[in-house]
């Protein structure tokens, strides 16, 4: 298993953004890419994630961190235009469609004009963690260990991207995060000014 250092690339982006930009992290976990920005001195962080456990242990990494525990399927609990970058790392791929594009409605809402995304989410091709042989609940949504969990095709990026979005580097990639080769989409893209 691998340390998984895709954020690394996109560090120095995030750092144009602001002399000290305003991150929003969801899905932040126990911290594995919290670390990552703090180390490169970024040090406004707001981290969300669902559990309570995982905020707690994310906490400890720097009392600069605020931390939310927050279901991303409810609207944000933040103020518009609040951030320069949003991070969303392998966790805006459980939810029903409708959810999905209402999650990226609020993410689009609390990024300011001009801000960051960086955003990944399962591909289709994710064989080795879900995509294929499990239950289907709706198109490229099944019913995976117990958990629903969804897998995107490019139609499904570009239907999600192609409004109020201009697209900075949209790749299908493997990784190697975990025991076995997993297949995802790194998205990175500013928010629009006018759309």
């Amino acid at each position: 298993m691998s340390k998984d250092p895709w954020l690394e690339k996109w560090l120095p982006s995030i750092n144009a953004q602001a002399t000290s930009p305003r991150v929003l992290e969801l899905g932040c976990g126990e911290g594995r890419d919290t670390q990552t920005l703090l180390e490169a001195g970024v040090n406004q962080i707001t981290a969300l994630d669902i559990s309570q456990e995982a905020i707690h242990k994310c906490k400890q990494l720097s009392q600069s961190l605020v931390c939310i525990v927050h279901d991303l399927r409810d609207p944000l609990p933040l103020d518009t235009a609040a951030f320069d970058v949003v991070l969303s790392s392998l966790s805006l791929h459980y939810f029903p469609w409708d959810t999905t594009v209402t999650a990226l409605q609020e993410i689009r809402r609390v990024l300011r004009p001009g801000g960051l995304l960086l955003c990944r989410v399962n591909s289709t091709k994710d064989v080795n963690y879900g995509a294929t042989g499990n239950p289907e609940i709706s198109r490229h949504y099944y019913q995976v260990d117990g958990h629903p969990k969804r897998f995107f095709d490019e139609s499904d990026i570009d239907n999600l991207f192609h409004t109020g979005w201009i697209n900075l580097e949209i790749r299908e990639v493997a990784i190697d995060r975990y025991e076995k080769s997993k297949k995802i989409w790194e998205i990175a893209g500013r928010r629009g000014i006018n759309t």
